[in-house]
């Protein structure tokens, strides 16, 4: 089965991964919306690196959450980041 946005990626942010996301005085001035698949694609490297990093998002995750976020990131990018 296919990885899509809305049932796999988008699920993985919460509302104030999202809020924090788009606010421009949280980011310094850079916003993209994670509920947004264009802004997820568009976006991709520099959402894995953050997250790989921990510094995204804002709540932190366990390494077992990063480990199911790069499966399933790197399996929509593989699938044709399905919507």
């Amino acid at each position: 089965m296919a990885v899509s946005f809305n049932q796999t990626i988008k699920p993985y942010f919460t509302q104030n991964d999202r809020d924090s996301m788009i606010d421009p005085n949280h980011t310094g001035g850079f916003t993209l919306d994670l509920w947004s698949r264009d802004d997820v694609e568009g976006y991709f490297d520099t959402i894995k690196n953050a997250i790989d990093s921990k510094s995204m998002p804002p709540g932190g995750w366990s390494d077992d959450q990063i480990k199911a976020f790069d499966a399933d990131f790197a399996a929509w990018q593989a699938g044709g980041y399905q919507p």
